[in-house]
């Protein structure tokens, strides 16, 4: 059912100043009308949490109670539907009244025709008749006949940006440390941006590019080969940490091959950084690079944090008619986003919100494609996938602004869901204090434990310095939070940049503590 808004204002969440109740009030409503009854729930539920003065709570708290009813969830759908009337039956949604006692007398049948259907019968009689039992649905993220792989044991594993190392003896002798310390993966960067730091012991031959042999790209020098082989011989295990969208090296030129966005304030196309992800020569491309990246006996692969669009990402000829062809209409930008009067401010309308999903989905198509074009030359290889934090903790921010939904990327079939729980990042952009992060760090992990499931598959990542500054922590800091996870589960954990005088011993104890535990 689709509800008529009444009302021209709208509010801001005052620590959300990116979503409107507008804004998170379609978000729901895409949800419903895409049939995922119990994630739209959970996010009109979120319209009067976060907006309490917002008057489209009663619109929210209606289609909250309906969503529980289309789902099958009497009892919730009957409590929620008592609590609109009791709160809602005056103004504009007072109509919406006799649909919620119609609803209640259904559902007092319903639940009736249930419990004598569950109710003990007597020798040879048949089924009492009514209603049928609400079908299980399936965990969050996961889809109906998905089949999901299970890693033996959570990964403790060290980001590497680059080795301080000034030779690969001294390499070597870094990686004996990370291995007596229980490090028992190294995620490499096997790629290189303009001004980035080199490793001290490599003699750079571009300026940028990648480190592994390849015809799609420019060679920085071949880190790669000689790192894998002393991190086996040492019993660690290897993940390249390779970037998709922002690898245009060498293609910087080609303007046909660009992401394209929109300027909301002119209205015009404009490029944006990076590859068209809906461009198949861009994709193809990509699939060769990555082709190349299996031909070494690498152990995984984790996926860059560029595989986003933003919100304003994600236009131009190929989009429009991959769009056209799989969702039947045009991508106009003028219906996606409403201008606030007197302010920078931008409101999303439903049809952003359905454009936002599909892009999420074809990220994930070529993330997809690029796993296979891997595992046709090294089918063992396992695959991560960087994840923002408001994935996590503001599923609808993350969709907009990101492209980026945890949910559907958990029926894609990665290995790990790499969290970037990056904790001083958090605390500036969300103006919390130390001991807030730390609490919601920790409520991050259960909710993606909850969209997951395997706690092995969820990887959470701890940043060891100061992303501004460059400075580093102090590793008590760092390891207050390794303990605080550990305490909920036992999942897989990464710090991020390696440091060579990091105490990786924190890192490498296993196992969750919880209450009682050591």
């Amino acid at each position: 059912m689709l509800l008529v808004v009444f009302f021209v204002s709208h509010a801001w969440a005052s620590d959300r100043p990116y979503m409107s109740d507008v804004g998170q009030l379609n978000y729901a409503r895409f949800l419903h009308s895409e049939g995922d009854y119990l994630r739209a729930a959970r996010e009109f539920e979120r319209v009067i949490e976060l907006f309490p003065l917002s008057p489209l709570i009663p619109e929210a708290h209606f289609m909250l109670a309906v969503s529980y009813f289309d789902a099958g969830e009497m009892k919730e759908a009957r409590d929620q539907f008592l609590q609109f009337l009791d709160n809602s039956t005056d103004g504009p949604f007072a109509p919406f009244a006799d649909e919620a006692l119609l609803r209640l007398v259904k559902i007092k049948r319903l639940l009736a025709e249930t419990e004598k259907a569950e109710s003990p019968r007597e020798p040879g009689r048949g089924s009492a008749g009514g209603m049928k039992t609400a079908k299980k649905l399936p965990a969050e993220g996961v889809k109906p006949g998905f089949t999901v792989t299970k890693p033996l044991r959570p990964l403790r594993a060290v980001q590497v940006m680059f080795f301080r190392a000034a030779s690969y003896e001294e390499m070597e002798r870094e990686l004996e440390g990370l291995k007596s310390a229980g490090v028992d993966t190294v995620i490499l960067r096997v790629f290189h941006n303009t001004g980035d730091r080199h490793h001290r012991f490599v003699e750079p031959r571009s300026p940028a590019g990648v480190y592994f042999k390849t015809d799609h790209a420019p060679v920085v020098a071949d880190v790669l080969s000689k790192v894998l082989d002393a991190a086996h011989e040492r019993g660690l295990r290897v993940f390249a940490w390779m970037t998709t969208r922002h690898a245009d090296y060498g293609l910087e030129g080609m303007a046909e091959l660009a992401c394209k966005g929109y300027d909301i304030t002119t209205g015009a196309l404009v490029r944006c950084r990076g590859l068209d992800m809906f461009n198949e020569k861009a994709v193809r491309h990509l699939e060769g690079l990555f082709s190349d990246l299996a031909s070494y006996p690498i152990d995984g692969i984790l996926f860059q944090d560029d595989l986003i669009l933003r919100h304003t990402e994600g236009f131009g000829a190929h989009a429009e008619g991959l769009f056209k062809k799989q969702r039947g209409i045009s991508i106009d930008p003028a219906k996606f986003y409403i201008r606030g009067t007197g302010t920078a401010s931008v409101l999303y309308t439903a049809s952003f919100w359905e454009w936002a999903a599909w892009k999420n989905k074809r990220l994930l198509t070529v993330a997809g494609r690029l796993k296979r074009a891997v595992r046709e030359r090294n089918p063992r290889v396992e695959f991560a996938i960087n994840m923002m934090y408001e994935s996590v903790t503001n599923p609808p921010y993350a969709l907009a602004w990101l492209s980026q939904d945890l949910a559907t990327a958990a029926t894609a079939g990665f290995d790990y869901y790499s969290i970037m729980a990056y904790h001083r990042q958090m605390a500036e952009e969300l103006e919390k204090s130390p001991g807030e992060v730390k609490e919601l760090i920790g409520k991050m992990v259960e909710e993606a434990l909850r969209i997951v499931g395997d706690p092995h598959k969820v990887l959470i990542k701890l940043q060891t310095i100061d992303w501004k500054t460059e400075k580093p922590l102090s590793p008590d800091e760092v390891a207050e939070l390794i303990d605080t996870i550990r305490t909920i589960e036992d999942v897989s954990i990464a710090v991020v940049p390696y440091r060579v005088d990091f105490p990786f011993y924190e890192l490498g104890k296993t196992g969750a503590k919880g209450p009682g535990k050591d």
